[in-house]
């Protein structure tokens, strides 16, 4: 696993082992037919930031994360953070369009239980308009560590 400066985390799979993944705030970086992706992996040595550097540092058979362990890992934590994944694409309340990775940014309450969600894509759910930090999957254990959940 690298982490970089700003936060992100990269997990290293084999080849086409995620090509079918479909989860929220998830990005598979893959080589398709019509571009190439390059992912800058620090020196071995980088283990500590704030540069990017391994959480996980190489070493003898331990090159790969394995993929479907990880897949089921990210899984519970999209639950956990967002709730089921809705049926079908949903709309952005931003932009208006369908999106395959719907965040619910805001639910009204009623009596009954839940009514109408509001849902935002990913690069709109951080722009809706609340007084609470936008969240990640990552920071969802944090915030239960915190007591903020």
């Amino acid at each position: 696993m690298i982490q970089d400066m700003y936060g992100i985390l990269y997990w290293l799979v084999a080849v086409g082992s995620a090509t079918s993944w479909h989860l929220r705030q998830v990005r598979v970086l893959a080589e398709l037919a019509d571009e190439r992706t390059y992912l800058g992996v620090p020196p071995v040595s980088w283990t500590t930031g704030p540069k990017s550097h391994w959480r996980v540092p190489l070493g003898p058979n331990r090159y790969l994360t394995h993929p479907w362990r990880l897949r089921e890992a990210l899984a519970e934590a999209d639950r956990a953070e967002y709730g089921p994944m809705p049926e079908g694409r949903q709309l952005c309340y931003h932009c208006q369009l369908p999106t395959n990775e719907p965040i619910p940014v805001d639910a009204e309450a009623r009596t009954n239980g839940v009514g109408q969600i509001t849902y935002a894509c990913p690069t709109h759910a951080p722009l809706y308009p609340t007084d609470q930090h936008p969240r990640t999957l990552t920071s969802a254990p944090a915030t239960e560590h915190e007591g903020r959940r």
